[in-house]
């Protein structure tokens, strides 16, 4: 009896030291990236999407995101440029986003100017509209160039 149960505590130390942690780090940050445009649809850890380039124009004080061939994913009209939070109201802050049919048109959420320095703008962005489909867009942009 002393001996199987001695045999047992020495099978359970050996499980429990070949077990690995198997917690994997979660690579989904939707913090600003090191510089450009980047979103997740509909869920906070989706798959990160990435706009080729990316501009802010002051004089309309709008977000511009193209794709490679230069067509426009993004335009985000605000009210201004200074650092702050900006609610999307889909009146005087618009959100778009055309890499969808039909055009996604946000009706509410926030887009949030972290920095604006140096000519450039950074911040974050969460917009959102009833439905089905595409009803979510979380994203940052960091280093965009003002022009």
């Amino acid at each position: 009896m002393k001996k199987g149960i001695q045999i047992l505590l020495i099978l359970c130390a050996m499980v429990i030291a070949s077990c690995s942690n198997d917690n994997q780090e979660n690579n989904n940050d939707t913090s600003p990236n090191p510089t450009g445009f980047v979103w997740r649809e509909n869920l906070i850890d989706a798959p990160l999407n990435s706009a080729s380039s990316a501009y802010f124009t002051a004089a309309f004080n709008t977000l511009i995101a193209k794709d490679a061939n230069n067509i426009t994913l993004f335009e985000i009209n605000l009210t201004g440029a200074s650092p702050g939070t900006y609610a999307i109201d889909n009146s005087s802050v618009l959100f778009t986003y055309t890499g969808v049919n039909p055009m996604y048109v946000a009706t509410g959420g926030q887009v949030v100017i972290t920095t604006n320095a140096s000519g450039k703008i950074s911040g974050t962005f969460e917009a959102f509209r009833s439905g089905t489909g595409l009803t979510r867009i979380y994203g940052s942009f960091t280093d965009v160039v003002m022009q």
